[in-house]
């Protein structure tokens, strides 16, 4: 027999509705509270997947019945909600990133450790069954050796999008075009590639009136010995589906917008023609996605905290993507070196 999960939710933002809307589809998945500090979004929540609200943590973490919390507030309120939820020795699925900074998401990982509960973090684009052939395509060695890795995440949001926001903040945000928009398809570049070794960037913020980094470039040596290229932002209007463009010796191959478009490898290219899959992109509208592969990292995880194996994205995996962006925040031009 299946397991039944009771679900909290920390937030009522699009990001925290998502995920009430991605539990209500799971059967052997329940929402029985949502945890909020917005009384207008509080009451629509709670008429729309029949739940009820908490203005405490405490209580909301009180419920005998609630195995896991998926934390979707502000970035940087991540590491202080995962310590509240861990001491109460609930499980945590955290929407991306894990926390603004390397030393915060140590910092997790040693509370979660000392706690034994169950952590992963939402990079639902691994869930993407294109994604998964792309890796498989890569793993197989259909490319031969990976020369270069030409990754871009050229997006827009219009200035409304960071007005009266926590958006684009150092403290909440810990920068913005990369860590809250790239990091996404930083993390399967990364996925894909393996380990950094060394890298340099720049970021600036050269339309909207935030703190955090509007544009950003970086150039990236992985420890394979390939080379690799990043480019991300908000403000390049209208914006165009994120891509990773791998050049092996023996050919290319192009995913953008979560579909591998083309090949120069004549047995991937076949297959690519017999595929339609739009799985959408988050180029211009950041709620412009499919709940499906949130849906699969939710049930994931509810294996994981059942069968007692690591999810599919854990805190190892969460930090590497965050370590990359601190260093091109860090960069400011100059060569970062990883250990």
């Amino acid at each position: 027999m299946e397991k039944k999960f009771g679900f909290g939710v920390i937030g009522t933002g699009n990001i925290a509705r998502f995920h009430a809307q991605c539990i209500d589809k799971i059967p052997n998945a329940k929402l029985l509270g949502v945890l909020s500090k917005t009384e207008s979004r509080a009451r629509q929540v709670a008429k729309d997947f029949n739940a009820p609200v908490f203005w405490d943590i405490e209580k909301l973490l009180s419920h005998s019945e609630i195995d896991i919390v998926c934390v979707c507030n502000e970035s940087g309120l991540h590491a202080p909600t995962i310590d509240k939820i861990a001491k109460a020795g609930k499980n945590v699925l955290c929407e991306k990133p894990l926390e603004t900074s390397v030393k915060k998401i140590d910092e997790i990982a040693d509370r979660v450790k000392a706690s034994g509960i169950q952590l992963g973090c939402v990079f639902q684009n691994r869930e993407n069954p294109e994604y998964k052939k792309l890796k498989t395509y890569v793993e197989s060695g259909s490319l031969d050796k990976i020369l270069l890795c030409q990754t871009s995440i050229n997006w827009y949001r219009p200035p409304s999008y960071y007005e009266d926001s926590w958006r684009g903040t150092l403290a909440m945000d810990g920068g913005a075009a990369l860590i809250n928009q790239g990091i996404h398809t930083v993390d399967l570049t990364l996925d894909l590639m393996g380990e950094v070794d060394q890298l340099s960037g720049f970021v600036d913020t050269l339309h909207h009136h935030i703190e955090g980094e509007d544009v950003a470039v970086a150039a990236l040596k992985f420890k394979s010995g390939a080379l690799g290229t990043l480019s991300a932002g908000t403000a390049l209007f209208p914006g165009e589906p994120e891509s990773i463009t791998l050049y092996g010796i023996l050919g290319n191959v192009v995913i953008s917008g979560g579909k591998i478009i083309s090949s120069t490898v004549d047995r991937i290219q076949e297959e690519l023609n017999a595929t339609v899959v739009d799985p959408g992109s988050g180029a211009s509208d950041p709620m412009s996605i499919s709940d499906q592969f949130h849906i699969a990292t939710i049930v994931d995880f509810m294996n994981a905290v059942q069968h007692r194996r690591p999810p599919r994205v854990n805190v190892d995996q969460a930090r590497k993507s965050v370590a990359v962006i601190n260093a091109i925040y860090e960069s400011k031009g100059n060569k970062v070196k990883f250990n």
